[in-house]
């Protein structure tokens, strides 16, 4: 059998040189650097917040190149208990045995309410039936001229003292208003007299072609002073091109005084077809505006 030579650096010596080496590096590794003790270094920091039941950490600059994953040597050198949340103090009543204690009030014993006697019954002497007189019915009061003061409505459109107007609804009736004063009226026939007033916004004539213009009102008006004395207002339904045989008239009796009173009042009145004129009412004027009207 052939003997095999002795080597120095054997299989045997190799582990054992390696195994040396691995083990100065890990106390390399594991050993805080800069001199201070393993105590003094602080590598991670662990916090709870317990508002958001979340931890966060605090790592070192030695630790900040790893990830997520990777294994690190934890070596716990010193730990401190978390605080506690302090107790509310509750503050504590002081009781003075020195002050008197308060009288005990007795307990009232009800008064016995006295027996109220009962009501002797009153006797009432019969009265004497009080006979009622029986009511005096009003007597009717007779429709008569009245005064009006205030005129609420529209005023006319053309400004003057007095104004007596009348209405219709379409131009195609003939209607011809009058107003008389004596033996005199003024129409639109007879459109200017000094004691009445002046005919105005009814029919008018051309006077190149001599047609007749109608309008659906006409008016007498006094524009200087207002004339007093007693008026009769006339009107007569003559014709119709719709052949309507009634008119519905509305009438407007207005005046103004010196000072800017106005007084006024409306009324109706509906006319047939007829070849005479037909007496509406008489108006009593005086001189400051004022008047009374009485309707047929």
């Amino acid at each position: 059998m052939a003997r095999r030579k002795n080597q120095l650096f054997n299989l045997s010596f190799l582990d054992l040189i390696t195994g040396a080496l691995g083990a100065v590096i890990f106390l390399f590794v594991i050993t805080p650097k800069g001199g201070s003790s393993a105590s003094d270094v602080r590598q991670v920091a662990m916090y709870l917040d317990t508002s958001e039941m979340k931890i966060f950490g605090d790592l070192h600059d030695s630790l900040t190149s790893k990830q997520v994953g990777d294994t690190l040597f934890t070596v716990l050198v010193d730990y401190k208990n978390w605080p506690k949340p302090e107790k509310r103090k509750v503050a504590e009543k002081k009781i003075d045995f020195n002050q008197p204690k308060p009288k005990a009030v007795a307990n009232k014993v009800p008064e016995k309410k006295k027996p109220v006697p009962p009501k002797k019954p009153v006797t009432t002497t019969p009265k004497e039936k009080v006979v009622i007189p029986p009511k005096k019915e009003p007597t009717p009061i007779t429709a008569g001229p009245r005064e009006t003061t205030v005129y609420k409505g529209d005023a006319p459109s053309v400004p003057c003292k007095v104004s007596f107007e009348l209405n219709w609804a379409s131009k195609d009736d003939n209607v011809d208003f009058f107003v008389c004063k004596g033996n005199n009226c003024v129409y639109g026939g007879r459109k200017r007299d000094r004691s009445i007033g002046q005919w105005d916004s009814g029919k008018s004539r051309n006077r190149l072609f001599g047609n007749d213009l109608r309008t659906n009102q006409e008016a007498i008006r006094q524009f200087d002073e207002i004339i007093p004395g007693e008026y009769l207002l006339y009107a007569q339904f003559k014709e119709s091109k719709r052949n309507n045989q009634t008119v519905r008239l509305n009438g407007l009796i207005y005046t103004k005084g010196k000072g800017g009173e106005q007084r006024g009042e409306s009324f109706v009145k509906t006319l047939p077809i007829s070849k005479s004129r037909v007496l509406l009412g008489k108006v009593v004027l005086q001189s400051d505006g004022r008047y009374k009207f009485i309707k047929k």
